[in-house]
């Protein structure tokens, strides 16, 4: 991590010297009350943490009647913390919310639009499509403003593949059979990292989406039901059962037993530390490979296409979102907006590898369109071949649903039950909910 610790102090001290690009500042208040305004971090990390602090300090120059307080949970608890705090109404003016929990915070009424503050924004003119979806997604209301996108591609260790001859994998099969080659687990080396752990499901879904193809599904924001089923979804269907039975090889035949319990630290180490060839996540990995490995050890292409030609992953995003509590909406919604400008959000996707909200950001900075980031710019072209979807997060059955299915998922890799009995409690599951809460996608 030292050269992400040397990046980021060096680019805090230019950005805490430099001037706001013309039009980025946020307006002056007239009122000198002194105010404290608190951010709760959901993704923390240090580094992420310091490069939020380095663009609060900046802020705090221009606004000298306020105090930003950024409270960073340990991240294994982070979500329950902010819920908690959340349901007290009280400690925070604004909370980090992703995909997976915005909605919950919707429907609760704990967090507040940001609607009458973006309508006179200067800058949503160059927010991109993506960043456009996520702060409408819910409801149409302006509930997030998102600081980046984690679209996923396909780490892997470049020296191994030289070594055994093997061409870098561009489908989900060449996957799985660069990975059974690769394998041998006595000398601890294995093909593939899997995420058997916290939010593993959502690797299923990759699969069983990249089998099916989007132009199956009735939204691509609801990718558990069957375009025209009424409600039918797609856990009934033989292509799901084959899309199933080939994730769980990826585990028996690729990856380390004890992977059944890893999450994202476990898998990000289990590749960087040498126990893994290949490892699909997140552009934030790239800093820690940068920092961890040679240049030649490692390299990123994109994500896998399965049988029907598509590579489909989830729009992964977090962003900001202002407490419906918060005393002080005005002062909150400037300092979301502030973080959210061209200058300040290319800033921190820079630097936290994140995809920017912003279409000018490659001529802000040219690293978007260079080196390893590349490849995402890449997929973002290629829209035919590379589709992004979610599970069905706009139902409340959802927040249930992401609490029990990686327990439901462990039994079934693990043999406690069959795929037949995934499949059926999968269905039963979201059969229930659209019969219950009827047709919201």
């Amino acid at each position: 991590m030292r050269k992400m610790r040397k990046a980021v102090g060096l680019i805090l001290s230019t950005a805490m010297c430099a001037s706001l690009l013309p039009g980025a500042a946020s307006v002056a208040f007239a009122n000198e009350e002194k105010i404290t305004i608190t951010v709760v971090e959901s993704l923390t990390s240090a580094e992420r943490t310091a490069l939020l602090r380095g663009i609060a300090d900046k802020y705090e120059e221009e606004h000298p009647n306020i105090t930003i307080e950024i409270v960073s949970p340990p991240l294994e608890n982070a979500d329950a913390k902010i819920t908690q705090m959340l349901m007290n109404g009280s400690g925070c003016d604004i909370v980090e919310s992703r995909d997976l929990t915005i909605q919950q915070y919707i429907n609760n009424e704990w967090i507040s639009p940001l609607d009458s503050y973006l309508e006179n924004w200067e800058e949503k003119d160059t927010l991109t499509d993506a960043a456009n979806r996520a702060i409408h997604n819910a409801g149409g209301a302006a509930y997030v403003m998102p600081y980046g996108f984690l679209w996923r591609g396909l780490y892997l260790r470049a020296d191994w593949f030289k070594d055994a001859g093997i061409e870098t994998p561009s489908t989900w099969q060449e996957i799985y059979d660069a990975g059974v080659t690769i394998q041998d687990p006595e000398t601890n080396k294995y093909g593939f990292a899997f995420r058997g752990s916290t939010l593993g499901y959502m690797y299923a879904d990759t699969v069983m989406w990249s089998y099916l193809g989007t132009d199956k599904l009735a939204s691509t924001d609801a990718g558990y039901f069957l375009k025209d089923g009424n409600g039918a979804t797609i856990f009934t269907l033989d292509e799901t059962k084959d899309a199933l039975d080939f994730y769980k090889s990826l585990f028996t035949d690729c990856s380390p037993s004890d992977s059944i319990a890893w999450g994202f630290s476990e898998m990000v180490q289990g590749f960087i530390g040498g126990t893994t060839a290949m490892l699909i996540q997140d552009p934030e990995v790239i800093s820690s490979c940068e920092a961890d490995m040679a240049d030649d050890e490692w390299a990123l292409v994109p994500f896998p296409t399965g049988p029907s030609g598509e590579a489909v992953y989830p729009n992964g995003y977090s962003g900001w979102s202002m407490t419906s509590f918060t005393e002080h909406p005005d002062e909150a919604a400037d300092f979301i907006l502030y973080l959210s400008n061209e200058e300040n959000n290319t800033y921190f996707c820079r630097n936290y590898a994140t995809i920017p909200i912003h279409s000018n950001a490659p001529e802000i900075d040219s690293y978007f369109e260079e080196g390893r980031f590349s490849i995402y710019m890449d997929m973002a072209n290629d829209g035919e071949t590379y589709r992004t979807c979610s599970a069905p997060m706009m139902y409340n059955a959802f927040a249930a649903y992401k609490a029990e299915v990686d327990t439901i998922y462990q039994q079934w890799l693990t043999d406690e039950i069959t795929t037949e009995e995934l499949t059926g409690w999968l269905d039963d599951y979201w059969t229930t909910a659209y019969e219950e809460e009827g047709q919201l996608f």
